[in-house]
């Protein structure tokens, strides 16, 4: 999805692919909303509660069980750790994604459950005795952002051998007994809100059966206490988690919890299971479909680095635009998992990164439309009289507090880094996100990979987590992968 490399290798890619940058989108047609489709039964209809089952509830059942076997950048806005600045020249050609198709307003569909999925699952079990493991493929839409998407349940499976992972929970079903009652049953104990029994699919291959029941989404305002996630926690709550199809994919894994590779590999296999369709009606009168589905954007999962107040404070009250001092303009900054450690943890004192020493660092896990997004190369060309009217222009904003964030160093007069700014904010004309990928430049100098999004529909906050400081080295080592989350 994103592209890296030096000018080289971004003409070698625009001479294969024919790049051609005034080429434009064509729009597409706009077709009136259709409501999702309503609730019809269910067994509960009281509030929502997302976090499952209480820990007595989750063992009462001895035949149902999520495992048997082992399975097995910069805080407090930090997003400029180098102070070097740039200004694109007009004709600067950047590698980009064509983005998404605009889905917002649109009807929307989960074509897997409609078109792949059987539904009387007594008649399978009956004809299919040798089968005793049933996978629970739970879902829910999430529609609090302009676009719906999927979240999965998945059970992290706690051991005392730190090979816990994620899996997918699963019903041992016996003979003579009732599998949807059975089944239903665990959705019970799970949830007190609003859930149907979508169907079952049988993987020929494997010989394993898949059964999909829906959670309604219920939307809840987000605070420092439904939003916080503990993964140490003995509560049966915090057991249950809820995972986009991204970690599932691509990250294969929750926070720092692997993925079970049988959830991996169902994902893989079958890809649509993953993703939403939206509806469009043709603009051709000719055409021998009045309408036809287009695939709706599975957010990416990225994450943003503070101390644990600032994680709390934007449960609360959202997401904080970054100074106009910041490399893509004051807008929002997201990275990787692997880098928000260097944001929630460290801090710049005397130009050297030392640890935070009051506070525990935290964690905040968002979904992000990236959109159609530009990629910023480090050999960039830019205008040198524009940048250096823009450091100008950057020393009046400068005040004692900026200079004490991590992102805000000295300037330094280094071209390796003038070339990834785009100080002009004109690339939000036409893309949703700019994003740089990691360049070390030499043994001190180090960029590290942001999101910039600057338009606050294209998020949303999931979850925050508190990061223990205590096992956390004194200066920074980005070959240190062991912290601990609380």
């Amino acid at each position: 999805m994103f592209y890296s490399g030096g000018a080289r290798k971004k003409h070698a890619l625009r001479e294969i692919l024919k790049f051609n940058p005034e080429k434009k989108e064509e729009s597409e047609i706009d077709s009136s909303s259709e409501d999702h489709e309503k609730p019809r039964d269910s067994d509960d209809d009281d509030d929502d509660d997302d976090d499952g089952a209480s820990a007595s509830d989750s063992e009462s059942d001895n035949d149902t069980h999520a495992g048997e076997e082992d399975a097995v950048e910069d805080a407090d806005g930090d997003v400029d750790d180098d102070d070097s600045s740039t200004y694109p020249v007009d004709n600067n050609d950047y590698l980009v994604t064509l983005g998404s198709t605009d889905t917002t307003g649109k009807h929307y569909r989960y074509a897997f459950i409609d078109e792949e999925l059987e539904y009387d699952l007594e008649e399978f079990a009956d004809t299919h005795p040798d089968i005793k493991t049933y996978q629970l493929m739970i879902y829910k839409i999430n529609t609090q952002s302009s676009s719906p998407f999927l979240e999965f349940l998945l059970y992290h499976e706690k051991n005392d051998d730190d090979q816990a992972s994620c899996i997918l929970p699963f019903y041992n079903h016996t003979l003579k007994r009732n599998i949807r009652k059975e089944t239903d049953g665990i959705m019970r104990k799970l949830f007190t809100g609003k859930y149907r029994y979508k169907g079952f699919f049988h993987e020929i291959s494997t010989d394993k059966c898949f059964v999909f029941y829906e959670k309604y989404y219920v939307h809840q305002v987000k605070h420092e206490k439904n939003a916080m996630v503990s993964l140490q926690s003995s509560s049966a709550a915090h057991h249950w988690l809820w995972v986009c199809t991204n970690e599932i994919l691509y990250q294969q894994r929750y926070m720092t919890i692997p993925i079970h590779d049988d959830a991996v590999n169902f994902f893989t296999d079958y890809p649509t299971v993953g993703i939403l369709q939206a509806t469009f009606t043709s603009s051709s009168k000719l055409a021998k479909r009045q309408f036809h589905d287009v695939n709706i954007e599975a957010p990416t999962v990225l994450y943003y680095g503070s101390d644990i107040c600032y994680a709390r404070n934007t449960a609360i009250y959202g997401a904080k635009r970054e100074p106009i001092i910041s490399r893509y303009g004051p807008f929002y900054y997201f990275t990787t998992l692997e880098h928000s450690f260097y944001w929630a943890c460290y801090m710049k004192s005397d130009k050297k990164t030392k640890r935070r020493e009051t506070t525990n660092g935290g964690i905040s896990r968002y979904a992000v439309f990236t959109k159609k997004m530009k990629t910023a190369f480090i050999d960039d060309d830019y205008d040198v009289d524009v940048v250096k009217k823009y450091i100008d222009r950057k020393n009046i904003f400068e005040t004692k507090i900026n200079q004490t964030r991590q992102t805000q160093e000295v300037y330094k007069a280094n071209t390796l880094y003038d070339s990834i700014y785009a100080y002009g904010y004109d690339w939000t004309i036409d893309y949703d996100t700019i994003y740089n990928g990691y360049y070390h430049a030499d043994k001190k100098d180090v960029l590290r990979p942001v999101w910039c999004i600057h338009n606050h529909h294209n998020f949303q906050l999931l979850s925050y987590y508190e990061v223990n400081m205590d096992k956390t080295p004194e200066h920074y080592d980005p070959l240190f992968t062991d912290y601990a989350i609380m």
